[in-house]
């Protein structure tokens, strides 16, 4: 167990980051020439996350309270994992507008960026600002040399990884913030790469290693009161939260960068969440009710992939009936 353990963490700090570098570089990429490409237009996903963290933690806390369960793992439900999410977005293509996956980027980022910044302030009394700003220091440093030095930025970006992974702040944030760095178009070679290994290799690892861990299933767990929380929490308050802030702030800007039926399938695809939510599980402090807590996470999982597909289904079939009427 102890093997998996560092199994576990060494993929989410190491291997992982090349995950985030590439939706880094495809984030960069939606800003300057995709959907984001209008002034002020990328807060639009921003505010959706905001709202998709928000929303599931008001009411996870609310029904916790209720049934009497442990009110410290407001957290668990609010994280969505953007591997996860890209993976169940894959299978669904043939459904869905191109656009979702530009704004689904963006907002699984905001999200996780979120998360483990609320992670590092709240459950890490430790901030290395040192680090941080050597960090910071070394990523503009990339920025400038990467498109005439490539050897030279891949050591200094290992670099600000090793320095940045000691900060307090989780490293797949320095993989975003590396991605930024690099223009899409010039970084293709670097992309058909990285790919590969990242969608066969790292992703199942990632995958398996969280799974990994010792369950103690019983038929009384599957209603009792924390694993009801936190499955209502997030397959109504995700959703939920992603479409009225996602839809307010477009209105707000007087911008429209997805159709709302979108919206609604970006929100159903942000109710995954796993490694992010079972760390946020095990640093709640909740005693007995921690196997309960990584079991509602895991038994989202399924039923989070079943109200995505009968979502998709049935804007679809929306869809047709509406081409249907107008003919």
């Amino acid at each position: 167990m102890e093997f998996m353990n560092s199994a576990r963490d060494w993929i989410a700090t190491g291997p992982l980051v090349l995950f985030f570098f590439l939706a880094g570089i495809e984030l960069r990429a939606e800003l300057v020439e995709g959907s984001f490409r209008k002034k002020f237009s990328f807060f639009i996903p921003f505010f959706a996350a905001l709202g998709g963290m928000l929303l599931p933690a008001l009411i996870y806390y609310t029904i916790a309270k209720g049934l009497g369960a442990s009110t410290s793992a407001w957290g668990v439900p609010m994280a969505t994992d953007l591997p996860l999410a890209l993976l169940a977005l894959s299978i669904l293509s043939s459904k869905v507008s191109n656009r979702i996956r530009g704004f689904l980027l963006a907002l699984a980022i905001a999200d996780d960026i979120g998360s483990i910044i609320l992670i590092a302030l709240v459950y890490h009394h430790h901030i290395d600002v040192v680090r941080l700003v050597i960090s910071a220091l070394m990523i503009i440093l990339f920025w400038k040399i990467a498109p005439r030095f490539p050897i030279i930025a891949a050591l200094i970006a290992l670099v600000a990884w090793g320095v940045f992974k000691g900060s307090g702040i989780h490293p797949t944030v320095i993989g975003v913030l590396l991605g930024l760095c690099i223009n899409h178009n010039e970084s293709k070679w670097l992309v058909r790469k990285i790919t590969p290994l990242v969608n066969y290799l790292v992703i199942p690892a990632f995958i398996f290693t969280t799974l990994w861990i010792p369950w103690n299933l019983s038929l009384a767990l599957f209603v009792s009161p924390i694993v009801v929380a936190l499955i209502v929490a997030r397959l109504v308050g995700k959703p939920l939260g992603i479409y009225l802030f996602g839809a307010l702030a477009m209105r707000i800007l007087r911008h429209k960068v997805i159709a709302g039926r979108d919206l609604f399938i970006v929100g159903t695809l942000g109710t995954i969440g796993l490694s992010v939510s079972m760390l946020f599980a095990n640093l709640s402090e909740l005693g007995q009710e921690l196997n309960g807590a990584l079991f509602g996470v895991l038994l989202t999982l399924p039923l989070a992939l079943l109200l995505i597909l009968l979502s998709a289904q049935f804007l679809k079939v929306s869809r047709i009936q509406e081409r249907n009427q107008e003919r």
